[in-house]
């Protein structure tokens, strides 16, 4: 999960104690960091809550990056128990970043019947790639030994999307509210809420077919071209259905993260459309 930085002390000191909390201290004009930072959003996405990902911009929070040492961007800092763990300097692909983080979440321990952490990251790959038939016995499994377990079950949600949107609400209001996965949790619930209407008998419009093959890509969990429809009908009829098509855009945007590569593909079209 990513997080804008609002509070240092709780979202990465505190937060540090439960899972381990990677920082990424970036600005707005450094080129790797705007490479790298798509990349840590992608990653802690696919975590679902195993570990947070926690964005601190250098030149607004100044104070906290002299406090860190901060002399060169991108930097990367994995904070555990209240202290930095690890850290790096400069741009890292994708595989070896994922090593990275994967060797700290392999070091910890789970307390209270957490979920072991290579489980999650086993069934976010399978979300991924698609598998959703093997992953959703694995998360189910899970949910039965962990039932408090709240990025499970958010991953549960994303699976029943495709077959069964009712039931995929009716998970996600089990995430209680001072959960950190609370967000994501509203923001798929009004993807899956879409999806229901998927069915609805919209009136005649030439913007309809775009609206239900958007709504369509939703099931399918096909984010990129969900968005492209959606952008489309707000770009031409922002209004049509109620504005649904804006309505599920910003949650798409919200569940997916404001640097995923897919959500930067569409974001300025997007936000052009909604205020126009």
């Amino acid at each position: 999960m990513s997080h804008e930085l609002r509070d240092f002390q709780q979202q990465v000191l505190q937060r540090s104690h439960e899972v381990p909390v990677v920082v990424d201290f970036w600005a707005s004009w450094c080129g790797p960091c705007k490479m790298l930072g798509p990349i840590l959003e992608k990653l802690a996405g696919e975590a679902a809550g195993r570990w947070d990902l926690v964005k601190v911009n250098t030149e607004e929070h100044a104070a906290i990056a002299a406090e860190y040492s901060i002399s060169s961007i991108p930097a990367v800092k994995l904070f555990r128990r209240g202290a930095v763990a690890d850290e790096f300097v400069g741009f890292r692909p994708e595989k070896p970043l994922r090593e990275w983080i994967g060797s700290h979440l392999d070091s910890a321990v789970p307390t209270d019947g957490a979920d072991a952490p290579n489980e999650l990251e086993q069934a976010a790959e399978m979300i991924d790639d698609g598998r959703l038939a093997e992953a959703r016995p694995l998360l189910e499994r899970l949910l039965a030994a962990n039932p408090k377990s709240h990025a499970a079950r958010l991953l549960f949600a994303e699976v029943l999307l495709t077959d069964d949107p009712s039931e995929s609400i009716h998970q996600l209001a089990k995430v209680p509210a001072e959960a950190n996965e609370r967000p994501h949790a509203d923001a798929l619930c009004l993807i899956a809420s879409a999806v229901v209407r998927s069915t609805e008998d919209f009136a005649e419009d030439p913007v309809r077919k775009h609206l239900l093959d958007g709504l369509a890509a939703l099931r399918r969990r096909d984010w990129d071209a969900a968005l492209g429809a959606f952008v489309e009908v707000t770009e031409r009829r922002s209004r049509y259905a109620g504005g649904l098509a804006g309505d599920t855009g910003k949650a798409i945007f919200r569940y997916l993260g404001i640097r995923h590569p897919i959500v930067d593909k569409y974001y300025r079209r997007f936000s052009s459309a909604l205020n126009s």
